[in-house]
């Protein structure tokens, strides 16, 4: 029997990825992705060259996963297929061509990382616990000091991702 292979990508998250519902509640994670590409040279070596920036999108559940999971600036691995769609752009019909994502990972040669290597069942009873210890510490925080939650603007994030949001745009690419 042949292996069967798909098309992949490798590359950087460019932009703050975007996790947004369809009418019918369906997930669908959006990012915009930076590729780099290398020329090689006469001497062996290679020169790198201007990162080309493409569009990667994934949906259902594996979309909210990623969106608790990535952020600007993390090198991924993405396992999927290219599709163009078409759209109207100032009253004109516009062909582009996206990257429809059905697995994402660390990308291995530039991420370290640990395996979880726990039960499914067990890392999401987890993620709920830390995802309601996360909601009381709000709670307690907005009665502690309404009205220093009213003089930032916005409310106490909610999970770590976000509390890390600023941090991680320091770093950038």
């Amino acid at each position: 029997m042949a292996i069967k292979t798909s098309q992949a990508i490798n590359g950087f998250i460019s932009a703050d990825p975007r996790l947004t519902f369809s009418e019918s509640g369906q997930a669908r994670f959006y990012a915009r992705v930076g590729i780099n590409h290398y020329e090689p040279q006469q001497d062996g070596s290679f020169r790198k060259l201007d990162p080309t920036y493409h569009d990667l999108i994934q949906f259902g559940k594996s979309a909210e996963m990623s969106a608790d999971r990535y952020v600007k600036g993390d090198d991924i691995v993405a396992q999927g297929y290219t599709r163009e769609y078409t759209r109207d752009v100032n009253g004109e019909e516009r062909t582009d061509e996206q990257f429809v994502a059905k697995r994402i990972a660390p990308d291995p040669n530039i991420t370290d990382f640990t395996i979880d290597r726990r039960p499914a069942a067990e890392r999401q009873a987890e993620r709920e616990a830390d995802r309601q210890a996360d909601r009381e510490v709000g709670r307690e925080a907005e009665r502690e000091e309404p009205d220093r939650a009213a003089q930032l603007g916005s409310p106490t994030p909610t999970t770590t991702r976000e509390a890390e949001a600023p941090a991680m745009e320091a770093v950038g690419r």
